[in-house]
This record gives structure tokens, sequence and C-alpha cells, in this order.
């Protein structure tokens, strides 16, 4: 089912801090996400105990993230790119991803 991307302004200057080759690797994804409405695993995941929040993976040299949200029917919220150093994801990232979606929200 096709959605449609909404990318949270500060998400595409977060990207171009990413190597070139993990930017094309998450072009490619987020145009299945937008096509399919859905990514599987590997390439995507629910994070654990947060409710709507997914994750995206690209693994290139190092590990890459971007958080996202599926919001009412049609929309998927881009909402936080980053580069992970540890299994879990760091709290700081959830909390400003929880919070761009509030805003979200208030707008929508």
């Amino acid at each position: 089912m096709k959605k449609e991307l909404v990318f949270d302004k500060r998400v595409e200057k977060e990207l171009k801090k990413f190597p070139r080759l993990a930017q094309l690797k998450f072009r490619a994804l987020f145009q299945t996400l937008e096509t399919d409405g859905f990514l599987e695993e590997p390439f995507a995941k629910k994070l654990a105990g947060q409710d709507n929040l997914f994750e995206i993976r690209v693994k290139h040299r190092e590990h890459w993230r971007v958080i996202y949200a599926y919001f009412e029917k049609e929309y998927i919220i881009v909402l936080s790119a980053f580069g992970k150093k540890t299994k879990k994801t760091p709290g700081k990232e959830l909390t400003k991803a929880k919070k761009r979606l509030q805003n979200y929200k208030e707008i929508l």
C-alpha cells in the first residue's frame, strides 16, 4: 500500500553527514518504503518498547540508522538519522524522534 514519506527538515541535514554509499542505500530503501508501505528485516525493524517507532538499518563501514513512524493511514514521517555505535539505540535519539513526531501530531 503506497504511503507518502514526509522528511523532517533536520533529517536531510543529518543524512548528508553519512558516507555517500550509505546515503544511496537509504534512498533505495526510502523508495521501497514509500511504494510498498513497509520494509522487512533485515532492512527495518520495530524499536522494542516504542509505540510506532521503527528504524531503517544500513551497514556501510559502520552502522547507520533512520528512525521513522507511521502517521495516520497515508504518511510515514522520517524523524531522525544517526550513526549507531552500540547495540542499543541511544536514548537521546529516541527522545529526539519522539519530540519531532509530537510536533507533527500538533501540526497535522
